[in-house]
């Protein structure tokens, strides 16, 4: 009888044992079901990556088109967060860039191209704003900088270095008259870092980015000389006005000569160099 009882007795706990390992089990591959299911979900395939970086481009074109917004007064955060928000789908997609085939990648080329048309547009469109929304009776000017962080440099490959260029000639072209020496200085560190990046990787770049980064450049460097030439002569002749003096016979005009003639030949420099490009190609 007291064997019957020992038996039964283990019988059950051994039964017990079972169904809790099995509930552990279940309870475990559940868990691991649905943390597979959440990390799915906030992965991109290439073509959701693709379709969400055109579709933003597209969007910015529009939104472009219909003009600006006058009533609204946020447009400090609208337009850092557009600029985020283009970032992030930019480096979302271009991760799968070396995976395009030619059809795609003349498109995302393209893409790439009505962005920096677009961008350049609205940045002008903002750039006015700032200038005739007064605060205080002093108008608001201050340029975001945000885009001239030399971390970035290092990161550029030779899939991305020719848009690099075309968006910080963008910038340039959308707030060369609203830099301060500050900025300037911040637009040239940048470049220096800029034109390093792509000396180091000049072996791998098509014949095509070739081309683009010197008209780039070419842009660049006649935009910089005849920018801070205007600015340096408005700025000494403003403050040469409120001390009485006169400045017609001053060295002002004749540095503004000599920065003249600076901006031709540094235009005619890079107009061979583009040359040589086309002629080492052919």
């Amino acid at each position: 009888m007291k064997s019957t009882n020992f038996f039964k007795k283990h019988t059950l706990m051994y039964g017990a044992s079972l169904l809790l390992v099995s509930a552990q089990f279940a309870c475990s591959k559940t868990e691991t079901k649905d943390t597979t299911a959440t990390t799915t979900t906030t992965t991109q395939t290439s073509d959701q990556a693709y379709d969400d970086y055109k579709n933003y481009v597209t969007q910015m074109e529009t939104d472009v088109r219909g003009g600006w917004d006058s009533t609204a007064t946020d447009w400090d955060t609208r337009m850092e967060t557009a600029r985020t928000d283009y970032d992030q789908r930019y480096n979302a997609v271009n991760q799968y860039a070396g995976e395009f085939d030619d059809t795609r990648r003349t498109e995302y080329e393209d893409l790439q191209s009505r962005w920096n048309t677009a961008w350049t547009t609205r940045e002008q469109q903002y750039n006015t704003w700032k200038q005739t929304n007064q605060s205080g009776g002093k108008a608001m000017t201050k340029v975001d900088m945000s885009s001239m962080d030399v971390k970035k440099v290092p990161t550029y490959t030779a899939t991305n270095i020719r848009t690099a260029y075309e968006e910080f000639v963008a910038h340039v072209e959308a707030n060369k008259s609203n830099y301060t020496n500050d900025d300037w200085k911040m637009v040239e560190m940048y470049w220096d870092q800029l034109d390093d990046r792509k000396n180091a990787i000049q072996s791998q770049l098509s014949d095509k980015d070739k081309w683009e980064i010197a008209k780039a450049k070419t842009k660049y460097q006649t935009m910089k000389a005849g920018s801070k030439i205007g600015n340096t002569a408005s700025n000494v002749g403003s403050e040469t006005k409120e001390a009485g003096k006169d400045l017609s016979n001053s060295k002002v005009g004749e540095a503004t000569k000599d920065a003249g003639k600076a901006v031709g030949n540094t235009a005619k420099k890079a107009g061979q160099k583009i040359g040589d490009v086309v002629k080492d190609n052919d």
